[in-house]
């Protein structure tokens, strides 16, 4: 690879906050979201027919500032897999997931 730059992108995190409601519950956390070249991105969607779950278990790598219960929750996967429970909420996360490998953050 010629650009250097690009390099340092194999293993980046995206930081995305979300802050949504589900069941009437509030969800407001910093997701981590593993960035994939797009090759690997359209395998995973339109190769594979990947499920929701299936790309959120792939792509999102942790979390800052869950608040559960006035306690911070570390990232696991069996904490991820509660959440998976519910389809809104793993549609939700694989939906940023997905949008989080287009977003471009503007310097000033």
């Amino acid at each position: 690879m010629k650009l250097k730059l690009l390099n340092a992108l194999k293993n980046a995190v995206i930081s995305a906050p979300l802050n949504f409601e589900f069941g009437g519950l509030p969800f407001k956390f910093t997701a981590k979201i593993k960035l994939v070249p797009e090759s690997e991105l359209k395998t995973l969607t339109e190769t594979q027919g990947a499920s929701d779950g299936e790309i959120v278990r792939e792509l999102l790598v942790g979390w800052d500032d869950f608040i559960d219960d006035g306690k911070d929750v570390p990232f696991d996967k069996s904490t991820l897999e509660e959440l998976l429970v519910y389809s809104g909420l793993t549609a939700r996360l694989s939906v940023e997931c997905i949008n989080a490998q287009y977003r471009i953050t503007e310097k000033n």
